[in-house]
């Protein structure tokens, strides 16, 4: 354990300086709870949002991104999590299990509220720890389709959603306005209830909606 503390402890002091953030206590626990519209029974991975991070693309008006510029707590912490992803994945297995298996209460883990899929040794990361939790789901949304997903998608408490889907024989993003939103509809998708203007979503999503956590189909208005 303290060979772990003071690896980690360089990796975030390093970072920090290159930041030119303040270094914070060490933080052993590489996952946080998310924003009011989640359960606290989810936690959420997430690293760096961009392709300065581990996403395959720079989206216009990224929401990750608007959170990582303005909060450099945050931006440092995903900045270990993505430090650790290309540089040390084996240090980042060990501190995901250890938190898992510290918090009894949590019930789903999403991947990459920021972020997304970097490489076939890091989806293959995941998947050993969904393999070692199987009362507790695991999912994700991606636009990368680059990687084989066949072991990590075979195991049953493991949902992965394409953020890029088949519409009327095109392929269109699954979020945007509302005309958009009603052609996602016609064709069989299931709006996110937390995304509809005028409703209480504190704490919906894994109470009242866990949709995304077993389904494929799902879309998002524009938030």
């Amino acid at each position: 354990m303290l060979n772990v503390i003071a690896k980690l402890g360089k990796i975030q002091k390093m970072i920090a300086k290159s930041l030119k953030v303040v270094c914070p206590k060490l933080n052993l626990n590489r996952m946080v709870y998310g924003n009011f519209k989640l359960a606290r029974s989810i936690l959420i991975f997430d690293t760096t949002a961009g392709t300065s991070g581990t996403c395959s693309c720079d989206c216009k008006g990224c929401y990750a991104k608007k959170s990582q510029n303005r909060f450099p707590m945050t931006r440092l912490f995903r900045a270990v999590n993505t430090y650790l992803v290309k540089n040390n994945i084996e240090l980042l297995e060990y501190l995901l299990i250890e938190q898992i298996k510290k918090s009894t209460k949590i019930t789903a883990v999403r991947l990459h509220s920021s972020g997304d899929f970097y490489s076939q040794e890091y989806i293959n990361m995941w998947d050993r720890i969904i393999k070692q939790f199987p009362e507790i789901k695991f999912y994700t949304y991606t636009k990368v389709d680059r990687f084989d997903f066949t072991g990590i998608e075979s195991n049953s408490n493991f949902n992965l959603i394409p953020s890029i889907v088949e519409c009327d024989g095109k392929r269109v993003l699954n979020f945007g306005d509302e005309e958009h939103i009603e052609r996602l509809l016609s064709n069989g998708f299931f709006l996110c209830p937390a995304t509809i203007e005028g409703v209480d979503e504190k704490g919906m999503c894994g109470n009242e909606c866990k949709f995304c956590q077993t389904h494929k189909t799902v879309c998002f208005n524009i938030h």
